[in-house]
Parts: C-alpha cells; sequence; structure tokens
C-alpha cells in the first residue's frame, strides 16, 4: 500500500490509491489506520479503484484540533476525493469510519453510489459508549503501552 498526501486546511491526509475500476473508499475506525484495510486493498484492488484514508488525528495524518467532529473527518476524506477527482464512489466504514461515511454522504449525497457500515451505527452512541470511548482516550494519553497491552490481546480469541 503506497501512501500519498494532500494538503487540507493546512495539515497533511495520507491515504492511499490502487488498481482501477469503480472506486470503493475505505474509512478505518476509532485508533485505527488505513493499512488495516491491506488485506482487503490487496484483493479488492485487483478489479476495483481502491481508496483507503488515514482519519484526522489518525495514521499519518494530521490533527485539525483537539477535537474533530464528524463532519470535518468528512471533509478531510473529500478533499482527497476531489484531489483524486473522483465524483462518485462507494463507501466503506468501521466504527468511526461509518460515522465519518454517513456525514460524507449526507453533505455528498449524489456522489455515494453505495454505503457498507460495520460495527457502526446510523443512531448516535449511547452514554455508556461514549464513557468508554473518553476511558480508553484517556488511557490511551496517560500510557499507550497499557491500552495495547490490556487491548489487543482481547482482539484475539484464545
Amino acid at each position: 500500500m503506497k501512501s500519498q498526501s494532500i494538503k487540507f486546511k493546512s495539515i497533511n491526509v495520507s491515504f492511499s490509491d490502487e488498481g482501477k475500476g469503480k472506486a470503493v473508499v475505505f474509512l478505518h475506525g476509532f485508533l485505527g489506520a488505513k493499512e488495516v484495510w491491506g488485506p482487503f486493498s490487496d484483493l479488492l484492488s485487483k478489479t476495483q479503484r481502491v481508496i483507503t484514508i488515514d482519519l484526522l488525528g489518525h495514521g499519518g495524518t494530521d490533527c485539525l484540533s483537539y477535537v474533530h467532529t464528524m463532519e470535518e473527518m468528512a471533509e478531510a476524506v473529500q478533499a482527497v476525493l476531489t484531489h483524486l477527482k473522483l465524483r462518485k464512489y462507494f463507501l466503506v466504514g468501521h466504527s468511526l469510519g461509518g460515522y465519518v461515511s454517513l456525514a460524507l454522504a449526507e453533505q455528498n449525497p449524489d456522489n455515494v453510489k453505495g454505503l457498507v457500515m460495520f460495527h457502526s451505527s446510523a443512531k448516535a452512541d449511547d452514554a455508556k459508549k461514549k464513557h468508554d470511548r473518553n476511558r480508553v482516550v484517556r488511557i490511551v494519553k496517560m500510557s499507550p503501552e497499557l491500552f495495547v497491552n490490556e487491548a489487543v490481546p482481547n482482539l484475539f480469541n484464545t
């Protein structure tokens, strides 16, 4: 996956663009990066154009501010798609990427040919999910190593 970047509001936004065909845009989840889509990109880019984008404050993309709204993230994604001269595309969003996909679809409804969301929802997070997410942010700020040691083993069935 070859990384490229564009300037958006004075920051770098990192993305990859591989293959030819209908455009499929992949947006990662909270604390993720575009590389998470590597296996999908490798397979799909044989028949489709696959764009993966690091969301604001993730991977190789800089922060605009301390907090980023879904609308700001969608604007950054749209900046990449405009740079690539894409007018029609399919969106695939995981978790946070699903929320950003919804915001992008709301801002540009005529451009979105299809939308896939997994581990995401069109509904707002409930109080518990917001509390848990804020707790993770505090832990990562305090000790990234603690977060990795506690969270990563839980991702695997042992």
